[in-house]
């Protein structure tokens, strides 16, 4: 296939998701539900399950539990994106596309330990290894979320937490009122304990079949997030999709998140990382430490630092919230997440941040929308990580 086809390709996958927050949106107004009844119930936390990963094992290893045990949940994953690329007559578009990703795959475009690691849940899932590589590259960049680090009155806490919000205009269900994706990704949510050496190195919320983290938390030491931007770096994708990066030490954004919490200790030494690494895809990095002061939004090109934001500098000082536009740019009016989620966190006040408090926050619209697929809360200081299923009831934002 000539490279110029394998650009087409990806942008056609990938422009959906880049511009569908232009289209006109219905007008669903802001609604903070803090002040109001008490939502927070830490019990349904339980319902996102716990697995263990031994990083000791051999890769190949190490995720087939968790593919074993979410084997239909994930297969139907796949179903609704084969579903969705049928919207070109005669082209089998999901199939192409996985047989192009396995072809960059195959030249070495995927770094060990994170391709035998997928090659395991492949042979567990009995699903084609280009599909399942493009599901965990599709993660990376198309994840509209909003993220929060908020520190205590008493700076005695930190607590950082994260709306992951996924699945946008893939296959409207007019009787549920819901995109298909976002449903279905709802039913693989898993928090995993990441174990080395028999010690726990650190925790992350993610979907079975991913075996990257979305969210994470090193207990006691400092806790990520990653927001994508609104609008990825096409052109290094359909590269990267070429060749033009075998053997190179540029990272994925989702791999590196996860190499962070392997390989440092503590906040600084993630910033540090963060600043340094070079990246396929810009991303926003939230990250949040245990020591006053210690949280900040870095805002990454390919190569660096574009912006920064940190706690205790600026209007909102004692909390940072970012979504997926640059926090020196307006957003799109219609996906205007930030203004409300800003307004809610000043409307509960810095003596009210908890993981009660937060829980409200995101709880509210449009920060909760129909694209909402999980909400994680952490306490850095505490070691405390719950991820809740959430479902926005109507009338609610759909994109």
């Amino acid at each position: 296939m000539k490279p110029i086809v394998v650009c087409l390709l990806v942008l056609a996958t990938l422009l959906p998701i880049t511009f569908q927050r232009k289209v006109e949106n219905p007008d669903f107004p802001a609604n903070c539900l803090v002040g109001g009844p008490d939502i927070y119930d830490p019990t349904q936390a339980e319902k996102v399950p716990w697995f263990d990963v031994n990083l000791d094992l051999p890769p190949r290893q190490r995720f087939k539990q968790i593919a074993a045990a979410y084997k239909k949940d994930i297969r139907a994953v796949f179903d609704v994106l084969n579903y969705f690329f049928t919207i070109i007559p005669g082209v089998n578009a999901w199939e192409l596309l996985g047989n192009i990703t396995a072809k960059a795959m195959d030249k070495g475009m995927i770094m060990n330990p994170y391709k035998d690691e997928v090659l395991g849940i492949a042979e567990v899932l009995e699903v084609p290894i280009g599909n399942l590589v493009f599901l965990n590259i599709f993660y990376e960049m198309s994840r509209f979320c909003t993220s929060i680090v908020a520190q205590t009155e008493d700076n005695k806490d930190l607590y950082h937490a994260r709306n992951l919000d996924f699945g946008q205009l893939f296959v409207w269900d007019i009787a549920a009122q819901s995109w298909g994706l976002t449903d279905a990704l709802k039913k693989v949510s898993v928090n995993i304990n990441f174990f080395k050496n028999g010690q726990l190195l650190f925790k992350g919320s993610t979907l079975a079949g991913h075996v990257g983290v979305l969210t994470a938390m090193k207990p006691h030491h400092f806790s990520l997030s990653m927001n994508a931007k609104v609008q990825p770096d096409l052109f290094n994708v359909a590269r990267w999709y070429m060749g033009a990066y075998a053997n190179t030490d540029l990272q994925f954004v989702m791999y590196f998140e996860r190499w962070l919490f392997e390989n440092c200790m503590d906040f600084q030494c993630a910033r540090e990382k963060i600043a340094e690494v070079k990246l396929l895809t810009g991303a926003y990095f939230i990250l949040g430490g245990v020591n006053p002061g210690e949280g900040s939004v870095l805002v990454r090109n390919t190569t660096s630092v574009q912006f920064e934001r940190k706690l205790f500098d600026g209007d909102n000082d004692w909390f940072v919230l970012q979504t997926n536009y640059d926090p020196d740019k307006d957003p799109l009016f219609i996906d205007n997440r930030r203004d409300p989620g800003n307004a809610c966190m000043k409307k509960l006040g810095r003596s009210n941040v908890s993981m009660k408090g937060i829980y409200t926050v995101l709880s509210s619209k449009p920060t909760l929308n129909k694209t909402t697929v999980h909400t994680v809360i952490m306490s850095v200081t505490k070691g405390y990580f719950e991820t809740f299923i959430q479902k926005c009831p109507n009338p609610c934002w759909a994109f």
